[in-house]
């Protein structure tokens, strides 16, 4: 898929203090990507400067083709965003709200705002005033308004704000439909470590406005910071097998007999040599399984394990 987003040596100084440092990475269309960090980590200034609403200091942010800075009127087209909290008017109705957003934008039919109320799940309160609803519903009018233009980039921060799990779960389910059917490329930031490990398809890693890490999730989670991966292997003769592999992997870091059979540390493409070693030596095998860790841990040991997001 083409790239929708393009970040090259994105960097925000205010003073002496470098609040996002040198950013570089791409999103491609289709693709759900996340922005993980600690609190002050850089999140929301990187998506601020993403939509052009905060100038930055150095770098380029180009999206479907046109600079952010250079070509703004035609790179905002393409975007649909939520930043922080939506704004809405509350002394009007969500349809009322939607219809004065779609007068900003031609060609937006009344037909495409009961689209998007259906779309997220607003179509019993759609003509209710603002100010009666929750923050989740609030949340939901944001991302409808969001989504009236056809946007080919979502950006959104924090969008599970006030969102019960039923409604975490429909968000989720929406946005990947609109990444997987529609080939939009949606940004998402949240502190819900395993709402993101569910929700994107790679994530990046951001402490003290530096990038960390970027990757799949599920490359991410199987791997550690060295590189190596975790294996299981299911068998009653814990002590026979972890002979028949000693000095015979190459790469091995770790190698203990554990409950059920063992574990080792080793990288991921000598797998193929333990099974090998193992059906050589006729020593039983029930199951070999990648013990994988979840993003939390993931995210703890990039971060240094201090911070939460």
């Amino acid at each position: 898929m083409p790239n929708a987003i393009v970040l090259r040596g994105l960097t925000k100084r205010i003073g002496q203090k470098t609040v996002v440092d040198n950013l570089t990475f791409d999103i491609p269309s289709g693709e759900v990507f996340g922005l993980l960090g600690p609190n002050g980590a850089g999140k929301t200034t990187t998506i601020r400067m993403m939509v052009g609403l905060i100038r930055m200091t150095a770098g380029t942010v180009e999206i479907a083709g046109h600079d952010i800075v250079r070509d703004y009127g035609q790179a905002i087209r393409q975007v649909g965003a939520i930043v922080e909290n939506p704004e809405m008017y509350k002394y009007l109705s969500g349809y009322e709200n939607l219809r004065q957003f779609a007068r900003m934008t031609p060609g937006i039919a009344p037909r495409r705002i009961d689209e998007v109320v259906e779309f997220v799940g607003l179509s019993e309160r759609i003509h209710d005033k603002v100010r009666q609803y929750s923050l989740g519903m609030r949340q939901r009018l944001g991302l409808a308004q969001a989504l009236l233009h056809r946007p080919s980039v979502l950006i959104l921060d924090e969008p599970t704000n006030g969102l019960d799990p039923a409604g975490i779960r429909e968000l989720r389910d929406h946005l990947r439909r609109l990444a997987r059917e529609e080939g939009v490329a949606v940004v998402v930031s949240s502190h819900l470590l395993s709402e993101m490990e569910l929700m994107c398809d790679r994530v990046a890693v951001i402490q003290q406005g530096r990038l960390v890490n970027v990757g799949r999730i599920d490359q991410m989670v199987a791997a550690g910071t060295d590189g190596l991966v975790r294996l299981f292997v299911e068998t009653a003769c814990g002590h026979e097998a972890k002979m028949a592999l000693v000095g015979r992997v190459d790469g091995m870091a770790e190698l203990a007999v554990v409950d059920g059979g063992i574990e080792m540390k080793l990288p991921r493409d000598v797998i193929p040599r333990v099974h090998q070693l193992l059906v050589q030596s006729d020593i039983p095998v029930f199951e070999v399984r990648i013990v994988t860790q979840t993003l939390e841990d993931r995210f703890l040991e990039m971060t240094g394990g201090g911070d939460k997001v």
